[in-house]
């Protein structure tokens, strides 16, 4: 795997082929990498880091729960494994139900028939969890540099920012999905808190945005789908007090013009989106 320098510091992989974006940190004495695809991708993941320094690979950090960003972290079992500590959560539920030993092979078919292109990169998957969690924040450095994983929410609960404040880069995980419209059908999605999320990174020392998918960016990206997101905001509590139905609130026609969506990725966040407002009223 190709890892594209955005910094002296910072390197990443934006591909997107084999999922979710990828990237890694060079410390003084350590590389800390940043989420890990399947377990095929995070071996090319890995080898590519290797390829890039001989720096001991000491951390994982994770983004979010899904699994084109967590479902490699077996091939740094050997790393601290790190994520907020809803994320463990999440996959320890997992792990006892569409993971568990009944339902595991049936999981795994049903995740590569919704993803064909990706199937060979699940050979010889096993549910590795986080090692260390925190709350809000944590912090990690080298007396030179500093990484700092800031827990925002949004596009699920546990969507975590990693910031390196010395490179004025920033990991963004899903929050961002760079020149695409955004998946926000997570059943714990929250947009006040994704909102909230990237006008944070807006007030932010950063230059370099990597998003959870698509091309490295800027703020002016970030700025994009805030300007829609707090569209959308509106329009949805608007319907929502008028006592418009889901079927309504998707097939309405007057949000903001914004990039064209993937499949049924706009249905689907618009229907949770509702359903978020709506039970807030």
């Amino acid at each position: 795997m190709t890892l594209e320098k955005i910094t002296d510091r910072v390197y990443a992989n934006t591909e997107g082929r084999s999922g979710g974006n990828v990237g890694v940190i060079l410390l003084k004495d350590r590389a800390i990498a940043v989420d890990s695809q399947y377990p095929v991708s995070a071996r090319a993941f890995r080898a590519g880091i290797e390829k890039l320094t001989s720096k001991r690979i000491t951390h994982l950090l994770l983004t979010h729960y899904h699994g084109d960003h967590v479902l490699g972290s077996q091939v740094f079992e050997d790393c601290e494994i790190v994520a907020q500590r809803l994320l463990r959560l999440k996959m320890e539920n997992q792990l006892r139900n569409e993971w568990s030993p009944l339902n595991f092979h049936k999981t795994l078919e049903s995740m590569k028939a919704r993803t064909p292109e990706r199937a060979h990169l699940f050979e010889g998957l096993r549910i590795v969890l986080p090692s260390v969690t925190f709350g809000d924040y944590l912090g990690l450095t080298d007396g030179e540099a500093a990484v700092e994983m800031i827990h925002t929410g949004g596009h699920s609960d546990c969507s975590t920012i990693i910031y390196i404040p010395g490179e004025k880069t920033l990991f963004a995980g899903d929050n961002l999905f760079a020149e695409a419209f955004p998946f926000a059908g997570d059943a714990t999605v929250n947009p006040d808190e994704w909102i909230d999320a990237l006008e944070l990174i807006l007030k932010m020392d950063v230059e370099n945005i990597i998003p959870g998918h698509g091309p490295v960016s800027d703020k002016s990206e970030v700025e994009k789908h805030l300007s829609f997101f707090k569209a959308i905001r509106c329009e949805l509590k608007r319907m929502v007090r008028s006592g418009a139905s889901a079927d309504e609130a998707v097939r309405y026609t007057g949000y903001p013009a914004f990039y064209e969506s993937t499949g049924d990725r706009r249905e689907n966040s618009l229907r949770q989106w509702y359903k978020f407002y709506s039970a807030k009223t």
